[in-house]
């Protein structure tokens, strides 16, 4: 399945879902949702389990059914169930990313997703959020510990990003030294006398 068709099936598997959850309880079925994805990305033997392709369809429903127990609303156990009889539990990161994008529109919240090298301390998280209200208004902050970035934050918002790491410093100050270079030697060959 290309990535055009994996989107669109994404897709409308959360429009459905959603469709469904917005007749029932919204903020609980979202929230067991939201549940069912920290322990499905959370657990990586939980995907391979769901997603492995010897293990017997009702084995993984039966499976998620122990999970959830009675706590869960059905419909989001039934919606689960779905995607593993459907085989598209595979597709669970877009359709969740779906899911939580038709949440926040609803709701006016703004999905705001920030990089850093190591965990945010309590503090910093505190002070990044306020500051990410008082320009955005209702925020709901996505935090990933991405060992790429080199020192500081790159904050994801909508095709908009802010780059405030390290390694984007240097590269601005590689630039800039390049940059002051080619003019020196630009000022040296246009005027030989300086350099004597």
């Amino acid at each position: 399945m290309n990535d055009t068709r994996k989107r669109i099936t994404c897709k409308r598997y959360a429009e459905a879902f959603f469709h469904s959850i917005e007749d029932d309880d919204l903020e609980e079925c979202f929230k067991d949702f939201e549940a069912f994805s920290a322990i499905y990305f959370g657990y990586e033997g939980l995907r391979e389990i769901l997603n492995h392709p010897t293990i017997h369809i009702n084995r993984k429903i039966e499976m998620l059914q122990r999970i959830f127990g009675a706590s869960a609303r059905h419909l989001v156990v039934d919606f689960l169930c779905l995607l593993v009889k459907k085989e598209r539990i595979n597709l669970f990161e877009g359709i969740s990313n779906e899911v939580e994008r038709f949440y926040r529109r609803k709701n006016g919240i703004r999905g705001i997703v920030v990089r850093s090298a190591i965990p945010l301390e309590k503090d910093e998280r505190k002070s990044l959020r306020e500051t990410l209200s008082r320009k955005f208004g209702r925020i709901e902050v996505r935090e990933i510990v991405d060992k790429s970035v080199v020192g500081g934050l790159v904050i994801h918002f909508g095709d908009q990003v802010i780059d405030e790491s390290l390694r984007s410093r240097i590269k601005q100050l590689r630039e800039l030294m390049i940059r002051v270079d080619a003019e020196w030697l630009m000022t040296l060959i246009n005027q030989p006398s300086i350099a004597l």
